[in-house]
């Protein structure tokens, strides 16, 4: 651990981060960056899981839908990752004793084993081949975690 944590600060004190971390506009931009990925990521999983709980998008095909928001989702998640990465590594210590950014990474790293791996095989079929409540609770588990994702990273500053 010991090891990590120099490596953090080492990272935490290169030119650049210090750059965006200590300049006016730095962290500013690297923040909205954050939020229009993570909205952009919300928007397609809300999407995708309304078509799956037979809520919206009736005359589309699932996986019709799954493939047109994939490559949002996908770029989405790059963007909150990368600047996700360059708002922790500006000052790692703080968010590694904030309960909320702990809880944050835990909902992101279940969230997405679950998205882009579990439930990738609901998105691509037809939801008709399943019990609807089988649909409504993946769609109900998939919002579930990504929300708490969302709530937890706004948390972060009030904790």
């Amino acid at each position: 651990m010991t090891a990590l944590m120099s490596w953090l600060e080492w990272c935490s004190n290169t030119r650049i981060i210090v750059l965006i971390r200590d300049s006016s506009f730095g962290m500013p931009a690297v923040q909205s960056v954050h939020l229009v990925g993570l909205t952009v990521l919300l928007a397609s999983i809300l999407v995708l899981n309304l078509r799956l709980a037979g809520i919206s998008m009736m005359n589309w095909s699932l996986p019709a839908v799954e493939r047109q928001l994939r490559p949002f989702a996908w770029t989405a998640t790059a963007f909150v990752l990368a600047s996700g990465a360059l708002m922790f590594v500006g000052n790692p210590a703080k968010y590694l004793a904030n309960p909320a950014f702990q809880i944050k990474m835990a909902s992101l790293a279940l969230a997405m084993l679950c998205q882009f791996g579990l439930f990738r095989r609901f998105f691509r079929s037809e939801p008709d081949s399943r019990p609807r409540a089988m649909n409504l609770g993946v769609a109900a588990l998939s919002l579930t975690l990504w929300f708490s994702v969302g709530w937890a990273g706004r948390a972060i500053a009030f904790v």
